[in-house]
């Protein structure tokens, strides 16, 4: 082991310890392994003020024999004297005694310990949080009891969850109650002189069961509702260990009842499990024993008596050490038994047994012999052998086409495909059963119904639509009969809709001819509007009259069917304006006035004249607006003048520039 430092603050307090050792705990004179009742058992204690901390952590220090959760319920039992005492149910009292700091095994010896508790101390985090696999009880002062607990089978030690580490068992939060007898054991906690108990709950937020026990073993006194360990008596040491502190709690971490009395279960399992410890302390051992006699026999019991009853008997002899020694003996009654010899057998098998030199086959089937068994008790067989028939059965089924019917045998699919077969199988006495297998499907009333439409269009049947280009299968069954359903088929076929190459946008320049040609093909028939703008409205190639500007001409193609297409054609104008060269104004009625003239629509006008010397001398925004040929309302001289034209039609922008010759 490592040096150990300390300063002086730390020398003065180990100093106290010892003085306080001293003078609490008196050497005694106590036998380490001795053998001897006892009327008083000494039960020292580790208390919650001792490894407590005043802050975060005493709110889950409860758990010691001075705590809250343990002091009104387990304490008040075990000092009462009608539950522990010379006159009570358990013999020995309980002397409980606060341990001083332990410095080792001495401190355990000099107090006269006999049976050592140690309660639960977990580590709890700043924010709150208790961590239950960690004891704050240095793990010094736990190898010091278990060393103690170690030197002598009769030093008893009740130990639980992360103080249970050093002794190699680990606890997690996992119980499933209820919790029962472990099976047979060489001692019970669910049997005591305090009664008996089929089982417990543990209690409280945190249930526990042990996910580690170590190699060294253990006897298992309890497990949970899954078979997981819960209560054991440690194989090294003798020691008691459970698995969740609260099975001997009261209040919200057990269901122990606060006061003396034996109340409930848990009340029953608590004071026994002490009442264990105060063998255990005085040295007690614990022994099993099964004797199994014939009717009207008797056996001899380890005191000497004989019994002839099944039931558990107890004997408490001295040992060998000198120790009381129990030995629980359960005597079982063995019946004459009578067996029924009747193994499976069929027609044919060449089947035939020995039994007390007598032949059994087929043609000796029935007796009755009489044997012994290993206890030398009597035992019946009475032979009976029957040989089960072969059989043959058919299997025949009807149903419908279609309707997807299958049936597995042996491995082998049968269905519409493969109707029928033969198959051997077990028959109610395991004999084989050949099976003819005979599948009969009878065919389906099936009606067509088709249709023709139009790309688009549909065909309604009581209220339901049908698209073209689909095809739908109905099953009709026939409720009335009992036949196969109707099958309806409605097809509905889809004609295509005609299709002609036709441009959406189209240029026309006015004062050229213009036709809307598309070529249309033999069997197709056009329609054309708006019949007030165009030649024809049923010909291939209508033209577009003079002065007539639609913003959409329609079309609308059908074929010998009946199907028809639309489209939409939008034609965009180009509009050459007329502009003059000269003009004279004169008033004279005839060109008066310089103005460009449009034969259709535009959207935006704009005119500007300027003089020889790039002057502006005219401007207008209306096309209907013309120069008068004046300037600042005086007539202009005659001669060459330059003009800009703007105009903005089908979305576009164009500009038109030249001269016009003024004539006076």
């Amino acid at each position: 082991m490592a040096p150990v430092s300390f300063d002086s603050a730390q020398w003065q307090y180990y100093i106290f310890l010892l003085l306080a050792l001293a003078f609490t705990c008196p050497v005694s004179g106590q036998e380490p392994c001795g053998c001897e009742q006892q009327e008083t058992i000494k039960v020292c204690y580790i208390s919650g003020d001792d490894y407590c901390d005043a802050g975060l952590s005493s709110l889950f220090c409860e758990y010691s024999l001075d705590g809250a959760f343990m002091e009104p319920g387990l304490v008040a039992k075990l000092r009462s004297a009608q539950n522990f005492g010379p006159s009570g149910i358990a013999s020995c009292g309980m002397e409980l005694k606060k341990l001083p700091p332990v410095a080792g095994v001495e401190t355990l010896d000099s107090c006269g310990c006999d049976i050592v508790f140690i309660g639960q101390f977990p580590r709890v985090s700043p924010s709150g949080v208790p961590d239950l696999s960690v004891s704050l009880v240095p793990e010094a002062v736990l190898e010091s009891i278990r060393e103690w607990s170690a030197v002598c089978e009769s030093n008893l030690v009740i130990v639980t969850q992360a103080e249970a580490n050093p002794w190699g068992y680990t606890t997690e939060n996992e119980n499933v109650n209820p919790n029962w007898p472990a099976g047979q054991v060489s001692i019970s906690i669910f049997d005591g002189p305090f009664g008996s108990l089929s089982g417990f709950q543990q209690g409280g937020s945190f249930q526990g069961v042990f996910t580690q026990i170590p190699s060294s073993g253990a006897e298992i006194l309890a497990e949970d509702a899954l078979g997981r360990p819960t209560v054991v008596l440690d194989a090294a040491t003798n020691d008691i260990i459970l698995a969740d502190i609260g099975i001997l709690c009261s209040g919200e971490a057990g269901q122990v009842s606060e006061g003396a009395g034996v109340l409930n279960n848990n009340d029953v399992l608590a004071c026994n499990l002490f009442a264990l410890g105060c063998q255990i302390a005085e040295g007690v051992s614990f022994n099993s024993r099964l004797a199994r006699i014939c009717p009207g026999d008797s056996t001899l019991l380890p005191g000497g008596s004989m019994v002839s009853q099944p039931g558990r008997y107890l004997d408490t002899l001295l040992a060998t050490n000198g120790c009381d020694s129990i030995i629980e003996t359960e005597v079982q009654v063995v019946g004459i038994d009578t067996v029924l010899f009747s193994p499976p057998l069929c027609e044919g098998d060449d089947f035939s047994t020995i039994i007390n030199g007598t032949i059994y086959d087929v043609n000796n089937r029935v007796g009755e012999e009489v044997l012994q068994t290993a206890e030398g008790c009597d035992s019946v067989v009475q032979v009976s052998l029957f040989f089960a028939p072969h059989s043959y059965d058919t299997v025949f089924i009807s149903g419908c086409s279609g309707d997807g019917f299958s049936l597995m045998v042996n491995g082998v699919l049968y269905d519409e495909r493969n109707p029928s077969g033969q198959e051997i199988l077990a028959n109610q006495y395991g004999c084989d059963s050949l099976v003819t297998i005979d599948l009969f499907f009878e065919p389906q009333d099936t009606t067509l119904l088709e249709f023709e439409r139009c790309q688009g269009e549909d065909v309604t049947i009581d209220g339901q639509a049908y698209e073209a280009g689909s095809t739908t299968v109905l099953h009709l069954p026939d409720n009335s009969s009992g036949a196969c359903d109707s099958v309806v088929v409605i097809r509905v076929a889809a004609n295509p809709l005609p299709e002609v190459a036709v441009d959406s946008v189209v240029e026309v320049t006015l004062g050229e001819p213009f036709a809307f040609d598309i070529g249309l093909a033999p069997g197709l028939q056009a329609s054309w509007s708006p019949e007030d703008a165009l030649s024809c409205t049923d010909c291939p190639a209508p033209g577009l009259l003079p002065g007539k500007f639609p913003e959409r001409v329609r079309l609308m193609v059908s074929d010998s069917n009946g199907c028809a297409s639309s489209y939409e054609i939008t034609p965009r104008y180009i509009c050459n304006p007329y502009i003059p060269n000269a003009f004279s104004p004169n008033d004279d009625g005839r060109n008066d006035r310089f103005q460009a003239y449009f034969a259709c629509p535009i959207e935006d006008f704009h005119l500007e004249i300027y003089g020889r010397w790039g002057n502006l001398v005219f401007q207008s925004d209306s096309s209907e607006d013309g120069w008068d040929g004046t300037i600042s309302g005086k007539p202009a001289p005659a001669g060459v003048y330059a003009y800009l034209v703007v105009i903005r039609e089908n979305g576009g922008e164009k500009t038109i520039t030249g001269e016009v010759n003024l004539l006076r």
